[in-house]
Parts: structure tokens; C-alpha cells; sequence
């Protein structure tokens, strides 16, 4: 992905080593669990914009790397929070740690990288509110998993789903903007047109995240697709398909009642123009993005900005 930027590219290459050293194996059993979550296939997307932000001002990167590993870290946490409620068996092409090792252990490991989270920002030499932004990214991003868990089965409006894509979506992306134009000793000014850039973005990245769930074979990036829906929930595209034909409602409830096949349901909301009316909102978002980029000072490492948005 980023062959085009060599500054980039090298800078991940030391990060991942330096993110070896932070979850080294063989010293306890919570260790290797963790060191295998972590390096599990991700493709470092929030890590990257902590570090692509930080190359707008003065880049240290002593500050950088443990404020992009905090960032990593916390979204590993998450993974297998969510791994855990999906029941998923999955995930990179992997059993995820509660196929393997029980609910007990991922819940422990899911702990445990939580905190070190906190340590390793902590370990930045960033002020204290960046770590209170970030413990409060984190508050949000339970707020909108918990208001999508107790919404399943039920259609909610377009401004419901954006707004909890926004908290379990979206927020961590603002965090990693965040901590990197800080890192750099941007103006606040820049600061917040990079965490628009991030809610934005965020949500442009989940949204691609439900048309291919919808879209594609039965295994994606290393785990089922069709997931969201075999949990009751439903993403942009069938709030779309519902609005303008309520038997799409009826079908779901089928589905979700176990008599009508899932490809059924697919297939209408594709007759619909749902995933076409998804892919819209997603562009639009998409627009946002550009448009806040092409208003602050053209930096290099921006391109790498345009690079994640033209693979959405």
C-alpha cells in the first residue's frame, strides 16, 4: 500500500520492529496471546495516520511510535472484545483467542492490552490530556458497541447508524489524528481540521466495511462476511433498502427468524439500490476528507493521505 512513499514505508518497517519489542514471547502465556493479536495481519491503518500526522510539524519519533503503538494497542483491544460478543471463530484467516483458548482468556487479554494502552501513551512523554482524549475516545467507542448490541434486529434511521459508526467507528480514528498533530506541535487549528479529516474518514471506512460484508465471497480479509447481519445487525445498505420498500423489513424479520435464506435478503437490497446508495454516502464522505486536505499547507506525507482514501 505504501510503495509510493519510501519515508513512509521505512518508518512502518521500524515500527512494526519496534512493536516487537514491546510484545516480546515466551516471557508469560498473556504475553504470547497478546503478541499474536497483535501481529495477527492487521494493515496498521491508525498507527500509519499517527505517524502521518506527526510528519506535518516537528516529528520525534521517540513520541511518535509509542503514541502509534497505544493507538494499535487499543484497537487490538477492541478486536477481541468484539470477537468475543460476535462469538466469532475467525479473524486475519486465524482462530480468534476465544476459538482457541476460551471467553475467560480473551476477556483477560482483552484487559490486559487495554491497560497497556494507557502505559504505552504514557510512555510518549505526551501532556496528560492527550491521555485523558485518548481514555475518552475509548469511553466512546464502548457507548456506540453497547447502542449498536442493544439496537440488533431492528432497523434504525440513517442518522442513528452514522452516529454509532461515529463512536465505535470513527472516534478511534479522530484519536490517532489527534495524538499525531499533537506529537508534531501543530495549531490547535490544524488539529482539529485532522480530527474532522479522521471522524470522517472513519466513517467512510466502515461504511466500505459493510458493502463488503455484503459484497464479497464468503471469507474476507481472513473472516466470514454476511457476519453483521447473522448477528441482527443491520448496516447501511439495508437501512437504505428499507426506506424505500418496507417489505425488505419483513424479509429480515424471515431471516432473522431462521425461513428465509440469507442470499434472499442480499439480492433484494441490491434490487433495491441499496449498496448503490451506500457507496453514494460513502463518496460523499470521502469528499469531506479531500476537501479538509486540500485546505491546510500541502505536506508531503499528505499523498499518503490520498492513497488510504483512494482504496475506500
Amino acid at each position: 500500500m505504501w510503495e509510493k512513499f519510501s519515508f513512509l514505508k521505512n518508518e512502518l518497517t521500524e515500527f512494526e520492529s519496534y512493536m516487537n519489542g514491546k510484545y516480546p514471547v515466551g516471557r508469560a502465556f498473556i504475553d504470547d496471546l497478546s503478541h499474536d493479536a497483535i501481529f495477527s495481519g492487521g494493515k496498521r491503518i491508525r498507527p500509519a495516520l499517527v505517524i502521518i500526522t506527526s510528519m506535518m510539524g516537528d516529528y520525534k519519533r521517540e513520541v511518535v511510535f509509542p503514541a502509534a503503538a497505544a493507538i494499535e494497542t487499543l484497537h487490538t483491544a477492541t478486536l477481541i472484545h468484539d470477537d468475543i460478543i460476535d462469538n466469532a471463530a475467525c479473524r486475519r484467516g486465524k482462530p480468534t483467542i476465544t476459538e482457541k483458548h476460551g471467553v475467560n482468556l480473551a476477556v483477560y487479554t482483552g484487559d490486559y492490552l487495554l491497560a497497556k494502552s494507557m502505559l504505552l501513551l504514557a510512555e510518549s512523554g505526551l501532556p496528560a490530556d492527550m491521555l485523558k482524549f485518548t481514555a475518552k475516545a475509548a469511553k466512546i467507542m464502548c457507548i456506540g458497541e453497547v447502542n449498536q448490541y442493544i439496537n440488533r434486529y431492528n432497523v434504525t434511521s440513517i442518522g442513528s447508524y452514522i452516529r454509532r459508526i461515529m463512536k465505535k467507528t470513527g472516534i478511534l480514528f479522530v484519536a490517532s489524528c489527534v495524538c499525531g498533530t499533537y506529537a508534531a506541535g501543530l495549531s490547535e487549528d490544524q488539529m482539529n481540521k485532522m480530527a474532522r479529516f479522521g471522524l470522517n474518514l472513519g466513517v467512510a471506512f466502515q461504511i466500505r466495511d459493510d458493502l463488503l460484508d455484503i459484497e464479497s465471497d464468503y471469507i474476507r480479509e481472513g473472516k466470514p462476511v454476511k457476519n453483521d447481519l447473522n448477528e441482527g445487525i443491520a448496516t447501511l445498505p439495508f437501512i437504505y433498502s428499507v426506506m424505500k420498500d418496507e417489505s425488505v423489513r419483513k424479509q429480515l424479520k424471515g431471516f432473522y427468524d431462521g425461513f428465509i435464506d440469507i442470499k434472499d435478503v442480499i439480492k433484494t437490497v441490491k434490487e433495491t439500490g441499496g449498496t448503490e446508495d451506500a457507496k453514494r454516502l460513502k463518496n460523499r464522505y470521502i469528499k469531506r476528507c479531500r476537501d479538509i486536505l486540500s485546505g491546510i499547507p500541502q505536506y508531503e506525507c499528505l499523498g499518503a493521505m490520498e492513497e488510504i482514501l483512494s482504496r475506500l
